[in-house]
């Protein structure tokens, strides 16, 4: 399944994540996943970040709806992203136990009022998490969702304020959250991302050297949603460091410059 599709349609299980640098970025997906819903009459429940709120009511008033209107008819439900993780936590773990009683009794609730239709939930505790240096314990808290995703009628979009071009985040951080995901998407523009990682790899290793490794990634990668320039990167930082930085810089301001 497509982003746009994974977006649009967000079937039950189905868990998506946005990396972002800009907040626009997030909250285009965040408006088209969530108005999308509304259109087919699926409630939503935002876990935002207390700064991120009024962006995405922003867009979401811009697509021609009325936040008070969905909030009284039970469509939208709001929860404060940091609060939440709050009561939850277990010092820098998160408690099972709790998530479930937590989380377990916002979903019940909006399935309760409508029990024929899937959930749409957006959250970004997990990005506090990792913001906080505490990536093992937000990949725990993707492991929980997922947990929930298998036994209720919900769709997820997580967000991620991530550099890509960055080699710790390639070799270490992404590849965790790619697991954790049915859908992910590193940046914006896939497109953009492509072209720029092809033309920096070629660049910094020449094309029949940048062939061999798309050769390699096919081989080593199993095809999924992830995008293939994505792949490349961190297949790269993992099995050639030293090259992935030189790819990652140039691919950096290809990608910046590709406006």
């Amino acid at each position: 399944m497509s982003w746009p599709r994974f977006l649009d349609k967000a079937p039950p299980a189905d868990h998506g994540v946005q990396i972002y640098r800009e907040l626009d970025e997030l909250t285009a997906s965040v408006g088209r996943f969530l108005d999308a819903g509304f259109q087919a009459g699926e409630p939503a429940i935002v876990i935002a970040a207390a700064d991120h709120r009024q962006a995405f009511t922003r867009e979401l008033e811009r697509r021609g709806r009325k936040i008070d209107e969905l909030e009284a008819d039970g469509l939208l439900t709001w929860r404060d992203a940091s609060e939440m993780l709050a009561t939850f936590m277990d010092g820098e773990t998160p408690s099972a136990e709790r998530f479930e009683e937590v989380v377990d009794q916002v979903v019940d609730e909006v399935s309760r009022r409508f029990p024929d239709r899937t959930i749409r939930a957006f959250g970004e505790m997990v990005d506090i998490l990792v913001q906080r240096g505490q990536r093992d314990a937000a990949i725990a808290l993707e492991e929980l969702w997922n947990g929930v995703l298998a036994t209720r009628p919900l769709a997820l979009l997580c967000g991620y304020e991530l550099d890509v071009f960055d080699l710790e985040t390639q070799a270490t951080t992404l590849p965790e959250i790619v697991r954790t995901h049915t859908h992910p998407r590193p940046v914006a523009d896939t497109a953009r991302l492509a072209a720029a990682v092809h033309e920096s790899l070629t660049e910094v290793l020449g094309a029949e050297a940048a062939a061999w490794i798309y050769v390699r990634v096919a081989e080593e990668v199993p095809r999924t949603a992830l995008p293939r320039a994505q792949a490349v990167l961190m297949w790269l930082s993992r099995h050639r460091p030293g090259t992935a930085r030189r790819v990652l810089q140039g691919a950096r301001s290809r990608y910046a410059s590709a406006t």
